[in-house]
Order: C-alpha cells, then structure tokens, then sequence
C-alpha cells in the first residue's frame, strides 16, 4: 500500500479564507491523521518554538534543534547540539504541542526528535537502542517499540506518520 498523499494548490480569488478539502475511497486512519494535523496547525497548537531555561535566563529555542526532551529528577529537561536545559510544565501538555510527525514518545519519561536519531542498536530483542547526533543515547521501552517501528517505516518510504 502506498501511503504518500497527493495535494494540489487551486487558485480562487472567491475564497478569502483557505477551504481544505480531502477526497479519498473511505475515511480510514490515514484521513482521520491528516485531517487531525490540519486542525491542530490551523489551531495554532503545534509549536515553532519553545521556552527554556538557561542559567539564571529564559531563552527560547526552536523546535527543530530539540533532540530529546526527559524527564530527569522530577525536573523536565531539553536537550539540543547546544546544551541541556530546563523547562516549566509536564512532559504530557508539551507532547500535546509538538508536531507528532517528528516527535515519539518512547518511554515514559522519554520523547524523541525522529530526525535527529542517528542510529540503533536492534541486537536486544524486544528493545530498541537509540543513538542521536550529539552522541547521547538512550532506550526505548519495550510498550513503545510498536508504535517508533511504524512511524520509521513511514518515514522509510518517503511519507510522514499522522497519529
């Protein structure tokens, strides 16, 4: 099954606000995703940008840099390429925000910037080891392994995974 989607641009000077339309044989998860993402960006709850703590200062930093966000001594930690920091709220309420196409959740403390993984380990069945591009590492739990090999396989054939 080919999951990739056509999307065509059509050009109507009638139409002040875009109208998205979604032609399809049946309304399978596939559509449901789809039509799910559009709400949530139309919304604007996908984030471009997030709030971190550094030092004695806020800063913010974007989303793209992200390569894992934990849980860390009760505290909520952002990792990139240019340090580790804190940031306020829960793990939940900040995976609710970020776009699900590039960000899993692989454990639970654990989330994870799919385009930032720079390798895994499969050799300990059931389990999957994950390498970034900082050098860091980590694991995924075994209840989330399902859920990371589908959204790769996606990946894999050139689409992007909806939820």
């Amino acid at each position: 099954m080919d999951d990739r989607i056509n999307i065509r641009f059509e050009y109507d000077p009638e139409h002040d606000k875009p109208q998205v339309i979604i032609r399809a044989s049946e309304k399978n998860e596939l559509v449901e995703n789809i039509i799910k993402s559009i709400e949530q960006y139309a919304l604007g709850n996908i984030m471009s940008k997030i709030v971190v703590q550094d030092r004695d200062k806020e800063i913010l930093i974007d989303i793209n840099d992200i390569i894992r966000i934990y849980t860390e001594s009760r505290k909520l930690k952002v990792c990139t390429m240019a340090g580790v920091y804190e940031v306020r709220g829960a793990l939940r309420d900040l995976e609710d925000r970020l776009d699900k196409r590039f960000f899993a959740r692989i454990s639970r403390a654990e989330i994870v910037n799919i385009k930032r993984i720079s390798g895994f380990d499969l050799s300990i069945t059931g389990t999957i080891h994950v390498s970034f591009e900082d050098g860091s590492e980590t694991w995924v739990a075994r209840r989330f392994v399902k859920d990371l090999q589908k959204r790769l396989s996606f990946m894999r054939r050139g689409g992007e995974y909806h939820e």
